[in-house]
């Protein structure tokens, strides 16, 4: 016991000479970058996308992700000989969007599809386009999936609302949006009845999963119908209420929408991260090194986005934000993490998810409290040291919640939609 009490203090006292050694002199490590990319998209949520061809697809993922439809469409990677994935970002994924050949074609037996989608999806998002009925192949397609997993809740985007748009001159939204929660009426008689229509027919699925519906239109800005992103609040409700471990929502999150000027790219990077140490800190030895470099890396990595340079004194002080004693007892706590992760049998499965669950959130913390501080530095102006510390606790408390919610590192999770 007395040599593991002493490997704790020598892990105390170089966890944080690894990070700025990381951050200070980074290193080339391509197994390194591969690994934490592996280790992020094994957590990363997976959105499955169900729908015929020309329903509205990429447009979805383009605008939710900000890619460009080039960076769509080069993105994507087979994952069988007809579904592709689609991960943003590619080097450590905050999300995956798993695609299916379009239903419906000639020749076309979507089983191994459907049976691989199955195995992976964290949320079903089915794409209808809002004229005329919902197509067979998409119905068929999905009862087969409701009645082997009931329970699953279902997010319906009903697209291209603009084809029963009429009158004079460009068309026009109806604002403020009216459909509510999807279910309302938006004050075109046509549309309405095919909207109402769709809903009458998912309605009658199987299982008790709930079925959330989503009216939106996603348009390239240069078709001139404002906005283009119309709806895309109410798509993001019903994926966070389709996923109730919180996922989403801070996939969301993640995803550029905390509004900090120059931070969306970055905090799209922070989930990728911290999901790898998360990961890593799982195994009984591999923590030690791991998480003190992958948090550097981080850090190393965020500053450069934001055209930042990390010194040992901007370091300094962005350690100084996080509040009195906070890194020490961050160092500390990760001492006794591995300590615990020591001990045969409930340590090692016990201790392990714990620490994957801290590890995640504390490494989410940092990313956050970096960005915020690192916006600061580069604009120049006067950075708020309690802003920081708060923006590092709020992040650490919901990656804290998510991750005990969606048990993403206990070892019996599958992590499957509906869970």
């Amino acid at each position: 016991m007395q040599s593991i009490l002493g490997r704790a203090g020598e892990q105390i006292s170089s966890f944080w000479k690894d990070v700025y050694d990381t951050v200070l002199n980074p290193k080339p490590d391509a197994p390194g970058d591969t690994r934490i990319a592996e280790e992020a998209r094994a957590r990363a949520p997976v959105i499955w996308l169900l729908g015929m061809v020309g329903s509205g697809k990429s447009s979805i993922i383009r605008t939710l992700t900000g890619s460009s439809d080039a960076e769509v469409g080069t993105g994507y990677r087979p994952c069988t000989a007809t579904a592709r994935i689609y991960e943003f970002p590619e080097e450590a994924p905050v999300v995956r969007f798993l695609d299916t050949r379009g239903l419906g074609e000639v020749a076309y037996d979507p089983a191994e599809d459907l049976a691989l989608c199955e195995k992976q999806a964290h949320l079903v998002l089915v794409v209808v386009r809002a004229m005329g009925p919902v197509p067979a192949p998409v119905l068929d397609a999905l009862t087969r999936v409701r009645r082997r997993h009931p329970d699953w809740p279902v997010v319906v985007a009903q697209t291209t609302l603009h084809d029963f748009y009429e009158g004079p001159g460009a068309p026009a939204h109806p604002l403020p949006y009216p459909f509510g929660d999807g279910t309302r009426p938006g004050g075109i008689e046509a549309l309405d009845r095919s909207l109402a229509a769709q809903r009458e027919t998912f309605a009658k699925l199987p299982g008790s999963g709930a079925v959330r519906f989503a009216p939106i239109d996603f348009t390239p800005e240069e078709d001139g119908l404002a906005p283009a992103d119309y709806g895309i609040d109410r798509l993001w409700a019903a994926l966070e209420a389709g996923s109730a471990d919180g996922v989403v929502s801070m996939m969301r999150r993640s995803l550029g929408s905390s509004g900090k000027p120059g931070g969306g790219r970055a905090a799209s990077h922070i989930w990728g991260y911290a999901a790898a140490a998360g990961a890593i800190d799982m195994l009984p030895v591999a923590g030690v090194i791991g998480v003190p470099v992958i948090q550097g890396k981080m850090l190393h990595s965020l500053a450069g986005m934001l055209g930042v340079t990390w010194t040992r004194a901007t370091l300094a002080e962005f350690s100084g934000c996080l509040g009195a004693g906070a890194l020490l007892r961050f160092g500390a706590q990760f001492g006794v993490r591995q300590l615990v992760k020591l001990v045969p049998g409930y340590g090692t499965v016990i201790g392990g998810a714990a620490a994957g669950a801290a590890s995640f959130a504390t490494t989410y913390g940092l990313g956050h409290a970096a960005i915020l501080y690192l916006s600061s530095r580069r604009s120049g102006a006067q950075f708020d040291a309690d802003a920081v510390a708060e923006e590092f606790r709020r992040a650490m408390a919901e990656a804290t919640g998510v991750a005990r919610a969606s048990r993403m590192f206990s070892r019996d999770s599958d992590g499957k939609a509906g869970s």
